[in-house]
């Protein structure tokens, strides 16, 4: 089973305060669509998952990362876990007439059960995370008797 799990303001009040800031303050400096900035803080990057006979492909949108700077990491409680960072900007004195780029900590989790952490595959080209998380065998096989 696959699922993603919601930002939860109750347990993360701090972060989901924060979060909240940003978007008022979104909306405020942009008066033209701010429902796809307030959108974009809550899913940080875009993520697609597809349920293989075998394992769970994922694909995240990261472009403008480098390898170092993500993190991925699967728990026993079965949640999996890809965190990026990006600096704050490259021109820390420049003044910006328009600023779209984000930086700081972009973080999704998503509860994914019966996955053999053991060979779990990840990989990153332009841009885009790969994992590939293969399905446990189940654990009940069909044994055939034969009648004598």
């Amino acid at each position: 089973m696959f699922r993603p799990l919601p930002f939860n303001l109750k347990e993360n009040a701090e972060k989901g305060q924060e979060i909240l800031g940003k978007a008022l303050e979104t909306v405020m400096e942009h008066s033209f669509n701010p429902l796809d900035k307030v959108g974009g803080m809550l899913f940080p990057f875009r993520v697609d998952v597809i349920d293989c006979e075998t394992c769970y492909e994922l694909f995240a949108e990261l472009p403008g990362f480098t390898k170092d700077a993500i993190e991925v990491s699967y728990n026993e409680d079965g949640r999996l876990r890809i965190k990026a960072e990006r600096a704050e900007g490259e021109f820390p004195a420049a003044k910006f007439l328009c600023r779209e780029r984000k930086s700081g900590i972009f973080e999704r989790s998503f509860f994914i059960d019966d996955v053999d952490e053991t060979d779990v595959s990840v990989s990153y080209e332009a841009g885009i995370l790969h994992v590939i998380l293969p399905k446990l065998e189940s654990k009940k096989s069909c044994r055939v008797f034969t009648i004598q």
